[in-house]
């Protein structure tokens, strides 16, 4: 029901953030806002359940504040949704499973966190994306950066996130795009 999408560089470049700006419920579009929560240096997008999203914004700078990394960050979300009544389908076999995708951003990388809080790195000058324009967002990302017209990161990324609005019929509103600045402080471990 929604895109959010990241893409740096590595190289002290700097991250791109973007997102949609409306949320879809029972074939009903709403506005609802850029779906990040920035705390520089960090960011989290958070993709899937509507409730996801407003309890992760709501706890963003206790998941944010004096982070390690993104292990410490896949922990602390589990947490917060727990504390909030999500559990998963089936919580005495296999991981946990709450259904909703975050991303996780920092200046010095971008992480993808699973439905099971499974961390995956993403690699530099890879646009990454999660919600329901993903496979949309990706493609575009992956042409504009693959012929060279896309050497900005904010452009290739707002391209990407404007393809999905258009293509997939549960995103939509605005593209929201923010750059995530350099830190003064060594990367992330």
């Amino acid at each position: 029901m929604s895109i959010i999408a990241a893409l740096w560089f590595g190289n002290g470049r700097g991250t791109w953030i973007g997102s949609d700006t409306t949320v879809c419920s029972d074939s009903i579009r709403q506005a609802f806002g850029p779906k990040w929560a920035v705390r520089p240096p960090w960011a989290v997008g958070v993709a899937g359940h509507l409730r996801a999203a407003n309890v992760l914004f709501r706890g963003a700078d206790g998941l944010l504040r004096d982070l390690a990394g993104p292990d410490e960050f896949a922990l602390r979300v589990r947490a917060q949704l727990q504390a909030d009544g999500f559990h998963g389908a089936a919580e005495e076999r296999g991981p946990l499973d709450f259904a909703q995708t975050v991303m996780l951003a920092h200046p010095d990388g971008v992480w993808s966190i699973g439905a099971d809080f499974s961390v995956l790195p993403v690699p530099a000058g890879m646009l990454w994306a999660e919600g329901s324009g993903r496979e949309v967002a990706l493609g575009a990302g992956y042409a504009l950066l693959r012929t060279g017209l896309g050497t900005d990161g904010g452009e290739v990324l707002r391209r990407a996130l404007e393809t999905a609005i258009a293509l997939d019929i549960t995103c939509g509103g605005e593209a929201w795009t923010c750059e995530l600045s350099a830190p003064a402080r060594p990367p992330p471990a």
